[in-house]
């Protein structure tokens, strides 16, 4: 494994928030209008933080457990934050309006209301009294006569029916209720959209939105709900739009449970017809390990026997073993496949980085990047693969997560030249060994962030457009789980993690498929399907969650996992996985970085101790069945 400063999946979270960005918030709460009369309301998590300001960017003051009572004076001119007094804490606190329940129907006077253009102005008086109430179910919405504006200045009108107000600072709106409808256009927070309808789940709300002859389709759990439901139709499955088919698969059937889509255009050729295809690997069990260089190899394969597990990946470094042009050196790398092969684990390798006479000239040499001739890394691979053919070297990854500046050079972003990169070393690894999987270099995810970043579904888009089903026996991806568990989709991502205590918000305050280890997964599987390669299986190069508190403050999210919730949130990946049908070898981030790189950002991600003792993780995939 390369050297870094940063764990590539983090820096998804800063390019998001550069990209989506954070509240524009003070650092103290507000003051508020109090009156006497009063709004009382309970909470509805199992545990839910409370915090010293209107928004997930102030610090946590306490926690509450479900059914907690609380009593509201106020909230923010958004109206998605209360100022509540709760027993216990000395003076008002703010809690998350969408979590709680409002007992009372009582509404509160237009001239009551928040009029100030100020991004957060004075919480308004309340003439109603609310209560939490214990509930079984995540509710984001209350049902309740608005308290304040959701925009400044702006009144909420719902005596023609109730009006939901989307949250997210960008919200799409479809046509249809679900991720797989198309976008039919995009809104702002604050948005107001006159509910008609709810879906058969009772997830999205069907709308009347301004500017729009169509009846849309919005989220429940991105917005707030303003008047009641009552009376507002349920429609039945034959009463909403017809679901979205993907394109027919060209040797796959389609998966098992259907994947949510990502944003992606109508197809631009026929299902993809390769020659030379191999037969399906399937699904397997795979660990991230670092045994380059140090001599561990046979206690780390060990230990990955132990656990059930027949893959093991490795990344290698391209500019260790090619110094200079043909001069190729893999003393370090027989010994791994030596012991590979006595016991029975199938290797991949991951090869990045370029030596420095390959790379173009006045190249950023503070980062790893491709060569100016992608001759020059076909040639080395095609060695490679000769080099071990028949072993138990089985595949090799051709890149890693190039839709980073500092995985490219600080070049570019570029699908296109990616996929020239890829084009003549899938050729040179077939030519040398036929039966070498090649799998496409994985993406980070991330969001779009001018050169910095390219969003991993645009950017695996694009790399359908330029041909790469024809030059990958397999997609490569990182999906990652940060704080949020791995069955949890992205939509769900904020209310999954106030229900734990979070103290890592980047579920919330950027809504993002990259937050979501599921919701990654079942995007990249869209995107093959509407491209014709559902033959294409995807394989997780690299995943897993953080856990037992962050080595790096840059990674704040393993604060918020116990080795428990690692546990069980790394099992259940492995049991998804498995059962979609559609997943090659997956492997976890990461073996023994405990043992190798102890109290660095790597280590965190490891399931072995500093003494190569199981973590709870080890533990639990080692019983899991296989």
């Amino acid at each position: 494994m390369r050297r870094r400063l940063f764990h590539p999946i983090i820096l998804s979270f800063a390019l998001l928030v550069l990209l989506i960005g954070l509240p524009s918030f003070a650092l103290a709460a507000p003051p508020s209008q109090e009156s006497s009369d009063t709004v009382t309301a309970v909470t509805i998590p199992p545990r839910m933080n409370v915090r010293s300001g209107p928004a997930t960017t102030y610090r946590v003051v306490g926690n509450v457990p479900a059914g907690t009572e609380v009593t509201v004076i106020g909230e923010n001119a958004d109206g998605t934050w209360a100022r509540v007094e709760l027993e216990g804490f000395d003076g008002p606190v703010w809690v998350a309006k969408w979590l709680l329940t409002i007992q009372t129907d009582a509404a509160i006077a237009p001239s009551q209301r928040v009029t100030s253009t100020a991004p957060i102005s004075p919480t308004v008086a309340l003439s109603v009294t609310a209560r939490i109430t214990p509930t079984a179910a995540i509710t984001p919405t209350v049902s309740v006569e608005p308290v304040a504006a959701q925009k400044a200045g702006a009144i909420i009108d719902t005596s023609a029916g109730p009006v939901a107000v989307t949250t997210p600072t960008r919200m799409n709106v479809r046509g249809g209720p679900g991720t797989d409808y198309p976008i039919a256009t995009g809104v702002s927070a604050g948005t107001q959209a006159r509910i008609v309808a709810l879906s058969p789940d009772r997830q999205w709300y069907q709308v009347e939105l301004e500017g729009q002859a169509d009846k849309l389709w919005i989220s429940v759990r991105l917005t707030t709900l303003h008047g009641s439901l009552d009376g507002v139709p349920q429609l039945s499955e034959e009463q909403i739009p017809p679901r979205p088919q993907p394109a027919p698969p060209a040797v796959a059937a389609a998966p098992s449970a259907a994947p949510s889509a990502a944003p992606v255009a109508a197809p631009v050729a026929a299902p993809i017809a390769r020659s030379a295809a191999l037969p399906g690997i399937g699904f397997g069990y795979g660990v991230q390990a670092h045994v380059i260089h140090t001599g561990q190899e046979g206690q780390a394969m060990d230990k990955t026997r132990e656990m059930g597990f027949s893959w093991m990946k490795q990344q290698i470094e391209w500019r260790i073993f090619e110094s200079s042009p043909g001069q190729y050196g893999f003393g370090d790398i027989g010994p791994i496949v030596g012991a590979a092969n006595l016991r029975g684990i199938n290797l991949l390798f991951s090869v990045v980085n370029a030596p420095d006479w390959a790379r173009e000239p006045g190249f950023d040499a503070s980062v790893g990047g491709p060569p100016a001739d992608p001759q020059t890394l076909a040639n080395f691979l095609g060695r490679l693969a000769g080099e071990y053919c028949g072993s138990s070297l089985k595949a090799i990854e051709v890149w890693n997560e190039q839709n980073l500046h500092y995985e490219w050079g600080n070049r570019p972003l570029n699908p296109a030249e990616y996929v020239a990169l890829l084009r003549p070393s899938y050729a040179a690894i077939k030519a040398a060994c036929p039966s070498m999987y090649v799998i496409s270099g994985a993406l980070t995810p991330a969001g779009d962030n001018g050169t910095l970043a390219m969003d991993d579904f645009r950017y695996l888009e694009e790399m359908f457009k330029q041909g790469v089903a024809r030059y990958a026996d397999g997609i490569g991806a990182h999906p990652s789980g940060y704080n949020v568990p791995a069955s949890v989709v992205w939509q769900d991502g904020c209310a999954a993690i106030q229900q734990s205590g979070n103290s890592f918000n980047g579920a919330c305050d950027s809504p993002h498929h990259s937050w979501s280890f599921r919701s990654t997964m079942e995007g990249y599987r869209n995107i093959a399907n509407v491209y014709g390669a559902a033959h294409l299986p995807i394989w997780p190069t690299e995943f897993g969650w953080a856990a037992g508190g962050a080595f790096n403050p840059a990674y704040a999210y393993a604060n918020d996992n116990s080795y428990e919730e690692q546990a069980a949130w790394t099992v259940e990946a492995y049991q998804m996985m498995k059962a979609w049908g559609w997943v090659g070898p997956a492997f976890l981030w990461n073996l023994n970085f405990r043992v190798v790189a102890n109290g660095t950002e790597k280590a965190q991600w490891g399931i072995v101790r500093n003494d190569w003792s199981p973590l709870p993780v080890y533990e639990a995939l080692r019983n899991m069945p296989k």
